[in-house]
This record gives structure tokens, C-alpha cells and sequence, in this order.
């Protein structure tokens, strides 16, 4: 039995110990125990070192070191039309929309308004989900898979149950009950996407670039719009997990990534492909 999952029984403190984590994972370290301890951590995470900018020593705290950006000049964007993907990790699910309009995730039955909540089943017809899950070892910002607009942000606050595939039960429905951000945005042609960044055990929030509020202490339910919406370019940096996650792209099921379920992707680079474009 993996001792991990004592953290998903009912009555573990998750928050506090969630916030714990968090409090640690902020603690300045002076540039000598830096030296010694990021390179030793790295490798036991399995972070590669060409993906981590600069000396050991410019990142003054573990967190620092998770949520780094990439190196100078790394992963340019790719020519073409593909949808990139948002984040980097295995893709754990891609399902579509059912005819009723529910969805199975994994085997676990979600309600759209549990997913996509403020939309409604005639919206999300024909649509697909495509979960992505980031582990400890990968760079834990997010992208923008197209040319969008940020039209709302919808909050639930939530429990912080691990999303680790390998610790996830059915009766966990981790993406209705974790605390989570609902973006809800518009490609430069009008087609309507969504990202879902649901938080997890130790994640102790999100940070995004076009709205420093978002994602911030305290949580509680709440939706803003934004007038005139945030505008990102194909690639721009959406966001950030402090600690690890998973996060869900919705788009039209006409357009099926690239890598088969239990593959890994990586930000910034082609996921979704047109259905009748060929696949490498």
C-alpha cells in the first residue's frame, strides 16, 4: 500500500497541511545550502538541469526553484495551426461530451456544470476534455494553447486531495471536488475553449500574469469577467501552479491531440491537431 494515500481519508487536515508545505516551500535559503541542496533535490525529482535557467544559487527558495521559467531562447514557438499544449505532464484522459451532456473522466461521472460550471449542455455539444497531469519533475507554468482572450474566471474553493493518477479512486472526483479555476476564453476567431487548473495536496495556490488577484488568498466561490478581456498570443504564459496539479483543456472534439492517454506532453509545443490532419 502506498502510505501516500492516508492523505485521502476523510479527516486528514489537507488545508493546514497543504499550508504548511507551502510555508516551507517559501523559506529563503542562504546561497551556500542552495548550492548543496537544489542539484541533490533536482535529481531526485528527476528536474532536468538544462531546463532549469542560471546557477543553483538565483533561486532563493524551493518554490522558486518548482515554478522557474524556461531557459532563454527554449522551446521557440512551432510553425503551423496545432493547438499547444498548456502544460507540461502525462496526458491522463481525453474524453468528449456526452449526448446527455454529462462527461466520464476516468471512469468518473461529472455533470458539465461540475466541470464547466456557467455553461450550459447545448455550449459544450461536440466538446472534448483533455486532462493533463504535472508531477513533481515538470515546469509547473502554463501557456496559452492558441491566440485568446480571457473572458471570466470562475473560483471554487474546494478540498486539496493528491491528483497523482496512482493515488486518484473513483470515489475521489477529484476535478468537482478540489479547489479549482475555471477560465473561460475565446480563440482570435470566436471558437469558445476553456481551461479547468485544479489545485491539489500541498498546491497552495496560482498565479497569473493578467490578473495578480486571481488565484490568491482567501478562496471562496466567485466568477469576475473582464472588460475589456486579457488578450494572449499563441504560447504567452497564462499562469503558474505553486506546487503540483492537473489542469483540463476543453475545446471542440474535432480537434484530438497528438499524443495517445499516457503520453506526455509538453507546453509550448503542438497538441491538438484538426481530426482530418495528419498525425506525425
Amino acid at each position: 500500500m502506498d502510505a501516500r494515500s492516508l492523505l485521502t481519508l476523510p479527516g486528514v487536515p489537507r488545508r493546514a497541511l497543504s499550508a504548511g508545505a507551502g510555508w516551507l516551500a517559501r523559506r529563503r535559503l542562504p546561497p551556500a545550502l542552495r548550492r548543496l541542496l537544489w542539484p541533490r533535490l533536482a535529481r531526485r525529482l528527476g528536474i532536468p538541469r538544462d531546463e532549469v535557467p542560471g546557477a543553483w544559487t538565483d533561486y532563493p527558495s524551493f518554490l522558486d526553484l518548482f515554478t522557474r521559467p524556461l531557459p532563454p531562447g527554449a522551446r521557440p514557438l512551432p510553425p503551423g495551426d496545432d493547438w499547444l499544449a498548456p502544460a507540461d505532464g502525462v496526458l491522463v484522459a481525453s474524453e468528449t461530451v456526452r449526448p446527455e451532456g454529462s462527461w466520464l473522466v476516468k471512469g468518473v461521472p461529472y455533470a458539465t456544470h461540475e466541470l464547466l460550471a456557467g455553461y450550459d449542455d447545448a455550449e459544450v455539444e461536440g466538446w472534448a476534455g483533455h486532462q493533463v497531469y504535472l508531477s513533481p519533475r515538470d515546469y509547473h507554468r502554463l501557456h496559452a494553447p492558441c491566440d485568446l482572450r480571457v473572458l471570466s474566471a470562475r473560483t471554487h474553493s474546494g478540498d486539496l486531495l493528491p491528483v497523482d493518477p496512482g493515488l486518484v479512486r473513483r470515489s475521489h472526483r477529484v476535478l468537482a471536488r478540489n479547489r479549482r479555476i475555471l477560465l473561460r476564453c475565446a480563440a482570435a476567431d470566436g471558437e469558445p475553449l476553456a481551461l479547468l487548473l485544479v489545485g491539489a495536496l500541498n498546491v497552495g495556490g496560482m498565479r497569473f500574469p493578467f490578473d495578480a488577484t486571481l488565484g490568491a488568498a482567501p478562496w471562496f466561490d466567485h466568477e469576475r469577467t473582464y472588460d475589456p478581456p486579457p488578450t494572449l498570443a499563441r504560447g504567452d504564459e497564462l499562469g503558474t501552479f505553486l506546487l503540483g496539479s492537473t489542469v483540463v483543456l476543453f475545446a471542440r472534439g474535432e480537434r484530438r491531440p497528438r499524443v495517445a492517454v499516457g503520453g506526455r506532453c509538453r507546453a509550448r509545443t503542438p497538441f491538438l491537431v484538426e481530426q482530418d490532419a495528419p498525425l506525425p
